[in-house]
């Protein structure tokens, strides 16, 4: 861990992990693919976590973690990494916390007839476990992430109390520097051609950020990493005991909706069941 932490500090000091590389050069826009992956489910024994108001005592819900795979002309990006491996073996109880994977994302892509190698790019939402837990399993693509959330985890007290995990990235740290990482600071449009653009939400993590995808047919979609948890944690402007701090949280949403509005974007909830029901299974796919 101290030799993860020692490069996460020393990488951030190089210029060189600029976005600009990823940027075609007039080129024409690329056709843009969505498929929406199985990346586990959870019962939320105390659903009160998800309210530092207070909220939902004595009940549960159920959630699901999602992954997206984006095609963008011959490239392919994953968007999220979805529970670490060792819930195959689930479903598992950990505190309030039920939770089960039935596949890894490497079986689901395999359906498309693609393997790790064929992921040029990984790019996380935040750099928590259900979010990040496969992230090993693609040790060549590019990994994609916020400067917020690599800094956070130099303050190895807080960074764990808030869930932030270094060890999850560590087939990309090698010496003393990172090796295929991209660090992104706030809102970038990934490609410079419009059709994946990160929108930093800083709050539940430091360096927690959305995605939104603009498709050709299907228009425009907001993937919200874990700005909201579920519906009515989004109408009614909760915010999670864990969160790293309240007032981004609730800053973070109001811009989140104003891209939304402004963009005429569907909103999709990572962990809302609801949402995910209404995106194609394998193999079908937005575009």
């Amino acid at each position: 861990m101290k030799r993860i932490l020692s490069s996460l500090a020393t990488a951030l000091s190089f210029s060189a992990l600029s976005f600009t590389a990823m940027a075609p050069s007039h080129a024409a826009t690329p056709d843009v693919r969505m498929y929406r992956l199985d990346c586990g489910h959870m019962t939320l024994g105390d659903k009160s976590v998800m309210s530092d108001e207070g909220l939902y005592k004595g009940q549960s819900y159920d959630i699901v973690m999602s992954c997206y795979l984006i095609k963008h002309g011959d490239d392919w990006l994953l968007w999220d990494a979805g529970l670490p491996k060792k819930y195959l073996n689930g479903p598992l109880t950990e505190g309030s916390f039920t939770t089960k994977l039935d596949r890894t994302i490497v079986d689901q892509i395999g359906e498309l007839g693609l393997r790790p190698a064929d992921i040029k790019y990984v790019a996380v939402s935040h750099a928590h476990f259900d979010h990040a837990g496969q992230v090993d399993d693609f040790p060549n693509a590019t990994l994609i992430v916020q400067r917020a959330d690599l800094e956070a985890m130099a303050d190895t007290k807080k960074a764990s109390a808030h869930y932030i995990d270094a060890s999850l990235f560590g087939t990309h740290v090698a010496g003393q520097r990172l090796t295929r990482v991209k660090v992104v600071d706030g809102d970038v449009d990934l490609f410079g051609d419009g059709t994946l653009k990160t929108i930093a939400t800083p709050g539940h993590t430091p360096g927690s950020m959305a995605l939104l995808v603009d498709l050709k047919h299907a228009g425009r979609y907001v993937l919200s990493g874990d700005q909201w948890h579920f519906t009515e944690n989004h109408q009614r402007h909760q915010v999670p005991t864990w969160n790293y701090d309240h007032a981004q949280t609730i800053s973070s949403g109001k811009k989140l909706d104003a891209v939304i509005a402004s963009t005429h974007a569907t909103l999709v909830i990572q962990h809302e069941p609801a949402d995910n029901r209404k995106l194609p299974t394998l193999p079908g796919f937005l575009d």
